[in-house]
């Protein structure tokens, strides 16, 4: 069992990089600080353990991982891209976990899933495809989960859109985090070995689930 955020920040470094990072889908490993950071908050509000988790974009899947070793029910892994999927099967698949996880390649913009308790994400940013990162907040919605974890880019601006969108479905909005993120140069056109930038962890609630 893992026993605190910065040991399972020390087993998120474990999971693997893309092989072939595209810049369109801003592919790149989710820094196992914030990612711990999410999880753990998520885990301490009792949004993880024993509860069915869907990981959006889930990449290689780090986000899963966590989910998993701190006792999530089941895992969905959802990503459009099957490379990087194949990656995160063969890293999840080696866990010594009996627990369910489930592969899914599509588009998240085209799915649908119920009976889902927690969705967990770190949504591509918008840098190439523009208002991707509201796509993936709004589907997440649509889902009915009982809570939606989710990383931004920090900006008041776009704290506003998102607190309106979740308001718009039923959802309080929480920051529980503003870290900077360290990303390691990943494509050619990177300068820089490691861009850093500032972001905030959401945490959303279904507005029927505090009715009670």
């Amino acid at each position: 069992m893992v026993r605190n955020k910065k040991e399972l920040e020390i087993i998120l470094e474990k999971t693997p990089k893309f092989k072939s990072p595209s810049k369109k889908l801003e592919q790149y490993k989710c820094d196992s600080s914030i990612a711990s950071e999410l999880l753990w908050n998520a885990y301490i509000y009792g949004d993880i353990k024993d509860r069915i988790i869907a990981d959006f974009g889930c990449g290689t899947g780090i986000l899963s991982y966590g989910a998993l070793i701190l006792g999530a029910k089941e895992v969905l892994c959802i990503d459009i891209d099957y490379n990087a999927l194949s990656i995160a099967k063969k890293f999840l698949g080696n866990i010594p976990i009996n627990f369910p996880i489930h592969y899914i390649c599509c588009d998240i913009r085209k799915i649908s899933l119920r009976s889902i308790d927690t969705v967990i994400m770190n949504p591509p940013f918008g840098v190439y495809i523009r208002g991707i990162d509201m796509k993936f907040l709004e589907q997440a919605f649509e889902m009915s989960p009982l809570s939606v974890y989710s990383i931004h880019k920090y900006n008041p601006k776009s704290h506003k859109l998102i607190t309106k969108l979740a308001n718009k479905k039923g959802y309080a909005t929480q920051i529980i985090a503003i870290k900077n993120m360290a990303i390691h140069a990943t494509y050619k056109n990177h300068i820089k070995n490691v861009h850093r930038f500032k972001i905030s962890i959401y945490r959303f609630v279904s507005e029927g689930l505090n009715n009670g």
